[in-house]
């Protein structure tokens, strides 16, 4: 059905690098999710209202919420397919972020709301009502959702949605909520024990547990989250197709939506190239790997030497070292310079953020004795830094 309707509404709708196209992705769900979502508020609500459950009206509240987060991200994805401005020369993608952590927030509310409510009616229970009407609302109301969770993952997975994916994950979620109340129902039914405000509460506390993780995965975007290694190494290995372009390292990224990041990274060429042709090859590259990932990459072009055997040897002598010590460890800019009495061997060595200080000391230390175990005259110069990717 979901194929279906994207055919029938969105043209070219395998092209989903273009904004637009992805644009009407995130509307069509958006839609999709409201209509969904306010079926199962009115018959949730009327339902609870009638058998006197608070359980089944907290669930129907929790779907209003998901349905103000539908038209949240409705309204976000409309946003963000606005074009770049004089204001805003990189779009205005984050529009979704800022949508998620508004969605976030009223989820925790409504998460709060609840948990008041159960722990009233934990401390004064009301009887029960029990209908076979009752049970099938709540079994076509898992229907729904899973339908919601299969439609979210699908749109969410082709357009490369965090919203879209976060609110696949919460219709998942919503299966086990409503899927407690008609147990809770059922324990009432056949054994007389009313457990609605327990199961009541218990869905407010996971309600408010979503929407805090939803508002911290969201904040951490916004902060500026680390490049994943999985798209790093894919960036590096189209980079590295070009003939020419002998590594890459200092691969940074900002997110300026989900659709549109801007890449920056070191790009080492010979030095016995000439200045101009490398030149010319890495704007090539800029542009060639940019549209095919979709991405602004600038790349800060390196010389390198690559004809002096006692660099060569230092090389490979360090790179084999780090690589037993840590895979996350990374050498590059590697240099000789000549001195009268001494040979100052220079090179970044990049190492993950949980390396600390005290491994930085211990590290140095048995890299100074690893290349004066080769010769005597060199003396290391090693700038240590953070990686910038996940």
């Amino acid at each position: 059905m979901v194929d279906f309707l994207i055919k029938v509404f969105i043209k070219n709708s395998d092209n989903i690098r273009e904004a637009k196209v992805r644009e009407k992705h995130g509307l069509l769900a958006g839609i999709l999710g409201i209509f969904s979502n306010l079926f199962l508020v009115l018959i949730k609500v009327a339902i609870g209202l009638f058998s006197n459950s608070l359980s089944i009206v907290a669930d129907g509240f929790n779907n209003l919420s998901d349905m103000v987060s539908s038209v949240v991200s409705l309204v976000s994805f409309k946003l963000a397919g606005k074009p770049a401005d004089r204001n805003h020369p990189f779009g205005h993608g984050r529009m979704e972020y800022v949508a998620t952590l508004l969605v976030s927030f009223f989820v925790v509310v409504v998460g709060y709301e609840i948990i008041k409510q159960a722990i009233d009616s934990i401390i004064n229970p009301r009887e029960l009502s029990f209908s076979p009407v009752i049970v099938v609302i709540l079994v076509i109301s898992m229907v729904i959702k899973l339908w919601q969770m299969l439609m979210y993952k699908k749109v969410g997975g082709k357009i490369a949605s965090d919203t879209l994916l976060a609110t696949a994950i919460d219709s998942r979620n919503d299966v086990l909520v409503t899927a407690g109340t008609l147990v809770g129902i059922l324990i009432f039914y056949f054994f007389k024990v009313n457990v609605d405000g327990i199961i009541s509460l218990l869905i407010g506390l996971f309600i408010l547990y979503s929407g805090i993780g939803l508002g911290r995965e969201v904040i951490s975007t916004l902060i500026g989250r680390s490049l994943d290694r999985e798209e790093a190494d894919r960036i590096k290995a189209e980079v590295l197709k070009f003939k020419g372009i002998l590594g890459v390292h200092d691969i940074i990224s900002h997110t300026y939506g989900p659709s549109y990041s801007m890449v920056s990274l070191h790009a080492e060429v010979s030095d016995k190239v000439p200045i101009s042709v490398s030149h010319e090859l890495v704007d090539k590259i800029e542009y060639e790997v940019g549209k095919l990932l979709g991405i602004l990459l600038v790349i800060h072009m390196d010389p390198v030497t690559v004809d002096d055997p006692r660099l060569n040897q230092l090389k490979e002598r360090v790179t084999s070292f780090l690589e037993a010590k840590d895979v996350n460890f990374s050498g590059h800019d590697f240099r000789l310079v000549d001195g009268h009495e001494s040979i100052n061997f220079i090179f970044d060595l990049e190492v993950p953020h949980s390396f600390d200080e005290v491994e930085k000391d211990l590290i140095e230390k048995e890299l100074k004795d690893l290349v004066k175990s080769i010769d005597d005259r060199y003396n290391l110069v090693v700038n240590i830094e953070y990686s910038f990717i996940e």
